[in-house]
């Protein structure tokens, strides 16, 4: 394979990465998932019950301020409304604060990943077993090298070169 076609191949990659990123954390989208489980729930308050959810149903507050991009102010009003909701509680340990999800919250972050999951069977509708397993292999060794590639990128020094496996 020719240095050029790689390059574009792997632009073509990145490309299709930003897309992705870009349509499953659309605001428009995740209200329309959100309004399929909860009508109540805005674009923020899905996206805090996914963070939330996918860290074990715990998070403490500012680890859920930087995960959301969110200032604390906003971060607050945004606890303060899924707690109205009855789908999180605040918890507060010393001087840090935990939010947690609810049995309700667990519930509605439940079906919220259900909806998630039938959008992903619905784009691999088609798609062979083989082509599946494919897909999900290397899917899962990309995410794999996901935080070494980004340490690798945040640092000073040019990374060391991946070998093929």
């Amino acid at each position: 394979m020719a240095v050029d076609d790689e390059n574009s191949e792997i632009d073509d990659i990145r490309d299709a990465l930003v897309r992705v990123v870009a349509e499953w954390t659309s605001g428009e989208l995740q209200v329309k998932v959100a309004a399929t489980v909860d009508d109540s729930l805005d674009a923020a308050e899905t996206r805090a019950l996914y963070l939330v959810g996918m860290n074990g149903g715990a998070l403490g507050f500012g680890q859920l301020a930087e995960r959301a991009a969110l200032s604390n102010p906003t971060t607050s009003k945004l606890i303060s409304r899924l707690s109205a909701h009855g789908l999180v509680d605040r918890v507060r340990s010393g001087r840090t604060v935990e939010v947690l999800l609810t049995a309700a919250g667990a519930e509605t972050y439940a079906r919220l990943v259900a909806a998630g999951q039938q959008m992903v069977d619905g784009a691999l509708s088609g798609w062979a077993p083989e082509e599946i397993t494919q897909f999900q292999t290397h899917l899962s060794r990309f995410v794999a090298a996901l935080p070494r590639a980004t340490r690798a990128a945040a640092s000073p020094t040019p990374p060391e070169p991946v070998s093929p496996l």
